[in-house]
């Protein structure tokens, strides 16, 4: 019973968060979010973004909390640490990964995502995953040359393992989100600039999806043509 009620209570937290986060974005600070695409979220969904900012977490928030289950994804062990945000994440058992580039905390991190598709769908929530591991900078793209203009290289590794586990009917969502500008920065986004964001949602089922890898890649270079279109 306590244990019911400490989790309905941390959800009306993170739904009330949300909805001020949304309130902030677009009715005090004026952001313009042009959404394309109609998506019914369902109790547990697979959500895949591309990644361009700390921006994108609240954007991702209010598209799936506002009608949907709350947001977990996969977070850097320090984040729990941080005063509010930290505890909410505690609060509600987001993976936490270690995020170093040694073998054993790598294994640590896969083992983490594993017990996290295996767990999903046993309970409401829709989690969020970035392939690309990082946020994109034109250094990082120049560095890797993959050949994408406003992407980096996807990585299939994670979505693969959750493909592995979860049930072959689990939606997986797929939003692109296009700031019209380059070298996203949270601090302007949070004083209104850019002024309109918008953001492409495309559903899709694991039992769609043969070959991840392939998959993963075409979607890359099918979002990277949806940026090129927008005005930067």
């Amino acid at each position: 019973m306590v244990s019911q009620f400490c989790t309905w209570a941390v959800d009306r937290i993170y739904r009330n968060a949300v909805n001020l986060n949304s309130f902030w974005m677009q009715k005090v600070v004026g952001i313009e979010l042009d959404i394309q695409g109609d998506v019914e979220f369902s109790r547990s969904p697979v959500v895949i973004c591309n990644h361009q900012s700390w921006f994108d977490i609240p954007l991702v928030q209010d598209i799936v909390t506002r009608d949907g289950p709350i947001v977990k994804f996969l977070v850097k062990r320090e984040i729990i640490w941080i005063p509010i945000i930290g505890w909410i994440c505690l609060a509600l058992n987001f993976p936490r990964l270690y995020r170093n580039k040694g073998g054993a905390t790598r294994e640590n991190d896969f083992s983490i995502i594993q017990k996290a598709s295996k767990e999903h769908g046993d309970e409401s929530g829709a989690l969020l995953i970035f392939p690309e591991g990082t946020r994109f900078t034109e250094a990082k793209k120049q560095k890797q040359n993959v050949g994408y203009d406003h992407l980096v290289r996807p990585r299939s590794g994670g979505l693969k393992m959750i493909q592995n586990f979860v049930s072959a009917d689990t939606p997986l969502v797929d939003i692109t989100i296009d700031y019209h500008q380059s070298n996203v920065n949270i601090l302007r986004c949070l004083h209104g600039d850019p002024r309109k964001i918008t953001i492409t949602l495309k559903q899709y089922v694991f039992s769609e999806i043969d070959n991840v890898e392939d998959w993963l890649n075409r979607r890359w270079s099918e979002k990277d043509k949806l940026l090129s279109k927008g005005a930067r």
